[in-house]
C-alpha cells in the first residue's frame, strides 16, 4: 500500500552584515608660547673723586710761606735764641763767680763774644721730599640694578576630535523557507 507522505522542508534564513568601521581622527594644534623678555637695567652713578694737593709746606720750605707763619717762625726761633742767650749769661756768670780757679776769664768772655757764631733766625721751613701733601678721596659709587626677566603667556589649544560613526548595512542572502509537499497517489482517500 502507497500511504502518502508530507515532507516538510526547512531553509534558513541567512543575514549578511556590511560592516564600515567607524574613523576617529584627532589633531592637536600646536600651542604658542607668547614668551616676551624684559632687559635688565644697570645703572651706575659716580660721583668725582676729589684731589687735594697741599704746598703749603714745600713753599715754607722755600721760604715763601703765609705772612702769619713767617712771623710765628720768627717769634718762636727768637724765643729759642733768647733762651740761649740768657743760658750762655748764666754760664759766663758762674765762670765769674769762680775767680778762685785762676785765668782771665772776662778776655776769654770777651774773645768768645767777638769769635763766635751768632744764631741765625731761620724763616724756612724744613726741606724734605714729602712736603707736597697729596689726597685723593674717591667719588662714590651708587648702583641700581633692576632684574630683568622672562614672561610666558602661553595659549594652549583644545585637540580637534571628528569621529565618523561606522555603518552596519544588513541585507538578506537566502530568505527562510518552509517546503511542504505530500506524496504518494491517493491524497483524498481515507483510511
Amino acid at each position: 500500500m502507497n500511504i502518502p507522505r508530507i515532507q516538510i522542508q526547512q531553509g534558513y534564513s541567512q543575514i549578511g552584515l556590511q560592516i564600515t568601521k567607524g574613523q576617529q581622527s584627532i589633531e592637536q594644534p600646536r600651542p604658542s608660547i607668547n614668551m616676551t623678555q624684559n632687559q635688565a637695567i644697570l645703572e651706575v652713578e659716580q660721583a668725582k673723586g676729589t684731589l687735594e694737593i697741599d704746598s703749603r709746606k714745600a713753599w715754607s720750605a722755600l721760604g715763601r710761606a703765609r705772612f702769619e707763619e713767617i712771623t710765628d717762625r720768627i717769634a718762636q726761633s727768637s724765643l729759642q735764641i733768647s733762651m740761649q742767650n740768657i743760658g750762655k749769661i748764666a754760664q759766663n756768670g758762674d765762670r765769674m763767680m769762680a775767680t778762685h780757679e785762676g785765668g782771665n776769664v772776662f778776655a776769654e768772655i770777651a774773645r768768645n763774644n767777638v769769635f763766635e757764631e751768632r744764631p741765625r733766625v731761620e724763616i724756612t721751613g724744613d726741606p724734605g721730599y714729602d712736603n707736597v701733601d697729596i689726597t685723593y678721596i674717591p667719588g662714590q659709587v651708587q648702583t641700581n640694578y633692576i632684574p630683568g626677566g622672562v614672561s610666558f603667556n602661553p595659549e594652549t589649544f583644545k585637540p580637534v576630535i571628528d569621529y565618523y560613526p561606522g555603518k552596519v548595512n544588513p541585507y538578506l542572502i537566502n530568505q527562510n523557507f518552509i517546503f511542504m509537499s505530500a506524496t504518494g497517489k491517493q491524497l483524498d482517500a481515507v483510511v
